[in-house]
């Protein structure tokens, strides 16, 4: 009976996409608008089946098979097959079923290389409907939540046709081109690590790869690259002596040069799974900012992040630079508040 009833959803839904600005044209002739606003970015998106409580006339399957019909139709949204996120899963015996831990979720999203997972419950509540769909950004877990009720005797038909629009539009906000976004991020962090520019500092951050060397520091120089672009002088150790580093820690000087900070840390990168073809890896960095000449540590931070490649080697160190980055930021965030709660102490 709920799969015979689907014409008023795909309707609905057709109705939906004309309010977001997907034209369609009804004559050859007609020129197509021009679509308001910079074009929608590709996005990968990871379904996990709803949880529905009783009282529900629809199995978790199959109203998880129309949320994913209704994201399938619409336009640069890759979804995460079924089959892969149960193959994960096992592999790292975690239950799919009825999953709403954002947490596990995302955890599973990074192993397929899903930029954003779907989580969401159905309940009845008296004589209503509800579902609430949770759509996680998986490198932040920042949130978007999408609900809809409706009548119980309208069906699950009259719950999903509530739920195409808002959906439908909550997509189309994260589809927007993250480079603004970036670009704001990245002068917040510019102006608060302004107290650090022009400062010196030295980048030692030891990495391995669990049970496969790796030839090139991935996280160190991300993390290098991310100092520099702040306006923070960074000094790697190329073959230091023996004894560099309690001379660093005793003097405050490297090569006779005066250093402020000694950035150091680990990375640690191990293998998470294969994917059709690809492998995926998690990667977990640690740094400390100690101040000089002392052993003062300053600030402490960590970076988690996961890609894939065809390569596991490459996979790594695609995971190691995303966690090195991270980390320095937060590490950066973290420090300028030291900083500045010092200065406000010193002020009292």
């Amino acid at each position: 009976m709920f799969m015979q009833r689907r014409s008023p959803l795909f309707l609905a839904f057709a109705s939906a996409l004309l309010l977001c600005g997907v034209v369609l044209a009804d004559e050859p002739s007609r020129k197509a608008k021009k679509p308001d606003g910079p074009p929608a970015r590709a996005i990968r998106l990871a379904v996990f089946d709803l949880d529905v409580t009783e009282g529900l006339e629809v199995s978790p399957k199959a109203l998880t098979d129309q949320v994913v019909a209704m994201l399938s139709t619409l336009p640069k949204v890759t979804l995460v097959s079924r089959d892969q996120l149960a193959k994960v899963a096992n592999e790292h015996e975690i239950a799919l079923s009825g999953l709403v831990d954002g947490d596990t979720a995302v955890r599973l999203g990074k192993f397929v290389s899903a930029q954003y997972v779907v989580v969401g419950r159905a309940s009845r509540i008296g004589q209503t409907d509800y579902l609430v769909l949770r759509i996680v950004d998986v490198e932040t877990t920042v949130q978007t939540t999408v609900a809809a009720k409706a009548p119980a005797a309208g069906g699950p038909e009259a719950i999903l046709d509530r739920l195409t629009e808002p959906l439908v539009k909550s997509i189309r906000v994260l589809q927007s081109p993250r480079q603004e976004k970036d670009d704001e991020e990245l002068a917040a962090l510019r102006k608060l690590a302004k107290p650090l520019a022009g400062k010196v500092v030295v980048v030692a951050v030891d990495e391995e790869h669990i049970n496969r060397p790796l030839d090139d520091p991935a996280a160190q120089m991300a993390v290098v690259h991310r100092l520099e672009s702040l306006g923070i002088e960074a000094i790697v150790p190329v073959e230091p002596i023996a004894g560099w580093k309690e001379h660093l820690l005793a003097s405050g000087k490297y090569d006779d040069r005066k250093v402020d900070f000694l950035l150091e840390g680990q990375g640690t990168s191990g293998f998470a799974a294969r994917l059709q073809g690809l492998t995926s890896c998690r990667a977990r960095v640690e740094l400390r900012l100690i101040g000089l000449p002392g052993r003062s540590v300053t600030a402490t931070e960590r970076g988690v992040a996961a890609d894939v490649d065809l390569v596991e080697a490459l996979a790594a160190k695609k995971a190691l630079e995303k966690a090195g980055e991270q980390a320095c930021d937060a590490l950066i965030r973290r420090t300028a508040r030291v900083m500045r709660e010092k200065t406000e102490t010193q002020k009292q």
